[in-house]
């Protein structure tokens, strides 16, 4: 029998490069998803806002065990975003904020990660991500050095 684990990560940060369309957000949520081993019930189902001072992207996904949404301000140089999952499944922080750099190069990001399983809700982590050039260069030589051995 599934027993629920009620946790909420919350993430505000700055991205190198926006997602620039639905399709692209979609698939970044289907594998996010995925990797943290969750399922999808509903979309992902994304947006292109186009009001002065909030344009850029906004998407959700419905998961069997709750959500996850983005919304990215693609016009702001570097581009922000501010995203959360909640789900009854237990899922790790570095492994959410890993895959928002594979994919969209973080800069920065601030987090919290809420266990919501009480009724008082406890921040259990919370973080500042910040890449240095230097694990930036080992990133892009590791990644380069994979593709040279396959």
């Amino acid at each position: 029998m599934f027993v629920p684990n009620h946790l909420h990560l919350l993430v505000k940060g700055y991205i190198k490069t926006p997602p620039k369309t639905e399709k692209v957000l979609n698939i970044w949520f289907t594998q996010l998803v995925h990797n943290v081993g969750m399922k999808v019930v509903a979309g992902p189902t994304s947006v292109y806002v186009n009001e002065p001072g909030n344009e850029g992207l906004t998407g959700t996904v419905t998961l069997a065990t709750s959500h996850a949404s983005i919304h990215v301000w693609d016009t702001q140089n570097p581009a922000m975003f501010q995203f959360d999952i909640y789900s009854c499944s237990s899922f790790k922080p570095k492994d959410i904020l890993n895959h928002i750099d594979d994919w969209f190069g973080l800069n920065e990001a601030h987090w919290q990660f809420i266990d919501r399983n009480g009724n008082d809700f406890k921040v259990i982590d919370s973080g500042h991500f910040k890449k240095s050039g230097l694990q930036r260069i080992n990133q892009i030589f590791f990644k380069s050095k994979k593709i040279l051995i396959k």
